[in-house]
């Protein structure tokens, strides 16, 4: 499947719309561009590392790409953010992710949590942390692939308005951090593990997928603002440094 499938926005210098009429076709069109960056690493460096978010979203996106016909052996998936749940929980991404991805892990995919501890926040995110520096051969990796989602408070992988992680997430040295829950007024309500923003910008390509008015909306009324408390989604575009696509649809 092409751009010729769906309308094409401009939203910024560095990020564009891709609008669909189906979320079928916009599923298998994610799918398929992971499948071709897979493929590409795949040629060119004989393996290949990527990360992908949770949520319900890109469900039906991961089911679609075990249908892709590559070397799953060679082929290794992390997380963008996580839960601190046991990864046996409803709430866990892992669960999600390998679920979905059962026929491809049964073919040799490499599945990294990022829920590496489950009595110490902080101890999960260093360990997670050094996963991530095995995964670079000791530096910190470069991923072929990072799929992405967003919410209706225009949040990305656990990086939420109006939390005090803001302050450090943009320019922090380490590549996987911890975010406290909040008393449950605003999200998260649960604590989390969250890549940093460098981290996630060193991804050759980034897609977005959200689907429905409320988040296009959002995503359109947050877009100039770069105030990462008030508008993280805009606060990434501004600083991101390869092209970012958002792929949406009703």
């Amino acid at each position: 499947m092409t751009d010729d499938a769906c309308e094409i926005t401009p939203l910024a210098p560095n990020a564009r719309l891709l609008a669909f009429d189906d979320k079928a076709e916009a599923g298998a069109y994610v799918a398929d561009q992971i499948a071709e960056a897979l493929q590409q690493a795949l040629d060119e460096r004989g393996r290949a590392v990527w990360i992908g978010c949770g949520g319900t979203t890109p469900k039906p996106v991961y089911e679609r790409l075990n249908e892709a016909v590559l070397d799953w052996s060679q082929v290794t998936l992390a997380q963008v953010d996580e839960r601190w749940v046991s990864t046996d929980s409803p709430d866990s991404n892992t669960r999600m992710m390998r679920e979905a991805l059962t026929p491809a892990l049964d073919a040799g995919l490499t599945l990294e949590s990022l829920m590496q501890d489950g009595h110490d926040q902080q101890a999960c995110a260093d360990k997670a942390e050094a996963v991530l520096y095995d995964l670079g051969g000791g530096k910190a990796p470069v991923f072929d692939f990072a799929l992405l989602g967003m919410g209706p408070d225009g949040h990305y992988a656990s990086i939420f308005p109006q939390h005090p992680v803001n302050a450090v997430v943009y320019d922090s040295p380490r590549l996987v951090l911890p975010v406290s829950a909040t008393d449950g007024t605003i999200e998260p309500k649960l604590p989390r593990i969250t890549l940093t923003v460098p981290c996630i910008d060193s991804s050759r390509r980034i897609v977005f997928f959200i689907t429905g008015q409320a988040k296009r909306d959002v995503l359109n009324s947050m877009i100039r603002d770069t105030d990462p408390y008030l508008s993280p989604i805009g606060a990434f575009l501004a600083q991101c440094p390869v092209p970012v696509d958002f792929v949406w649809t009703a």
